[in-house]
């Protein structure tokens, strides 16, 4: 094998890929390749989650997944066992980065290194898909590189930054660019003509440093916008103003403006992340960050913020609580980050009663988001009566937003979705 030979057999599709790590990003981008007849084979440390796809079963909620059988029809081509790599000619890595007392964990990537490295040979290409921090690619590389192996060389090195959109069911590689990166050209060559099979346009990074940096620019951005409409949300409940009005007239502009709304808290696991860091990384250069981190810091205060102004205005000593929505955002099978988990610890830290309901968790089970586990109730007039309050936190579209309102003995809205309506005694929080 050399590295001519290596990217004929991409660009031919005869090249094995692995691809680490099946959840939101990881199992749609296998997706991809498989549909262009790609042989894939998949490394997920879950499971349950290898056992759902070995018969067939999706547990993510994504149009583009829809009747998806291909660990089904070939169960040898996934496991959670590294070993199944071992003939893959370029891997996928498509794995979390949390934080860790608000700074970056990498444990679950430099793991991964660790382990690739028992499997790895020469002229494999590894590409990272993950949120990181700029050099975090490089300093990733190191957990798997053996001595004989030169990166760039016999070894190839790429950063891709994943660009999925949970929800969106118009989300498409054919209209959304892809930004990809290699430790040197030839890395970025044979990264660019993987990507070429399942991306209309490629969007070539100078480096690696750059591309992992651009990704955070991209949350970042939105972070920040969404701090700052959070916080005008807050100025305007103290000047008595309609802060979805104010934004309603600004977004007429067709000009240098763009519209954000506030909301409970950020969720997802990119734009309350990020901030975080850009913030820790620049702290390790010397340069203590202030706008950004200030836009994180604000945006998760959000769920306190919430949940006192909606205590304040029930005025009963002992009120139970609905809450309306656990995803992070309307309409997706998504919870992590969500702000509906930080506003159920303060519920409970203020001993007050609470329950929930949102169509696409049935059941929360105690993990690293709750320390208890609980089960959606049914939203009927008899349930929706029992509580004292009823708070929106997510708006997905699934719900029956007059029949809530009808049934109900106050509704909080901290989305803004009763906007949409001409009810009256709605609480906007």
């Amino acid at each position: 094998m050399n590295t001519s030979l290596l990217k004929r057999k991409i660009i031919q599709k005869k090249f094995n890929l692995g691809v680490i790590g099946l959840g939101y990003v990881g199992l749609p981008i296998a997706n991809r390749f498989i549909n262009k007849g790609i042989k894939v084979y998949a490394l997920e440390q879950d499971l349950e989650k290898v056992s759902k796809l070995k018969k067939g079963i999706n547990y993510i909620n994504n149009s583009s997944l829809k009747n998806f059988n291909y660990f089904k029809k070939n169960k040898n081509n996934i496991s959670n066992d590294y070993s199944i790599l071992r003939n893959c000619d370029v891997v996928l890595v498509c794995l979390p980065t949390p934080l860790k007392n608000k700074k970056p964990d990498m444990s679950f990537v430099y793991n991964c290194g660790k382990k690739i490295k028992k499997i790895l040979k020469s002229y494999q290409l590894i590409i990272l898909e993950s949120t990181v921090f700029p050099g975090a690619t490089i300093e990733f590389s190191k957990k798997f590189l053996k001595k004989e192996h030169i990166l760039g060389k016999n070894i190839f090195l790429g950063y891709s930054p994943e660009r999925e959109n949970p929800g969106d069911k118009m989300f498409s590689y054919k209209t959304t660019p892809k930004i990809v990166s290699g430790y040197s050209k030839k890395c970025l060559d044979l990264t660019e003509t993987v990507y070429k099979h399942v991306v209309k346009k490629i969007v070539k990074a100078k480096s690696l440093h750059a591309a992992e940096t651009s990704k955070l620019l991209e949350n970042l951005y939105r972070s920040v916008n969404i701090g700052l409409v959070n916080e005008l949300k807050m100025i305007c409940e103290r000047l008595k103003i309609d802060v979805f009005e104010v934004i309603r007239l600004a977004s007429t502009k067709n000009f240098g403006f763009q519209k954000f709304v506030p909301g409970p808290g950020l969720g997802g696991h990119c734009i309350p992340i990020d901030p975080f860091y850009l913030s820790w990384v620049s702290q390790q250069r010397g340069y203590d960050p202030k706008f950004i981190r200030l836009a994180g810091e604000l945006n998760s205060s959000m769920p306190k913020w919430v949940v006192k102004k909606m205590l304040r205005n029930i005025k009963i000593k002992n009120p139970s609580i609905l809450l309306l929505g656990v995803s992070y955002k309307k309409n997706v099978d998504d919870d992590r980050e969500s702000p509906a988990f930080e506003i159920m610890k303060l519920l409970k830290e203020k001993n007050i009663r609470f329950q929930y309901n949102d169509p696409y968790f049935p059941i929360l089970r105690k993990g690293r988001n709750l320390k208890f586990s609980k089960k959606s109730i049914l939203l009927n007039k008899k349930n929706l009566k029992k509580f004292d309050a009823t708070l929106v936190v997510t708006d997905h579209d699934l719900y029956d937003y007059k029949f809530i309102y009808e049934n109900s003995k106050k509704i909080f809205d901290a989305r803004g979705v009763y906007k949409n309506f001409n009810f009256p005694n709605v609480s906007y929080c």
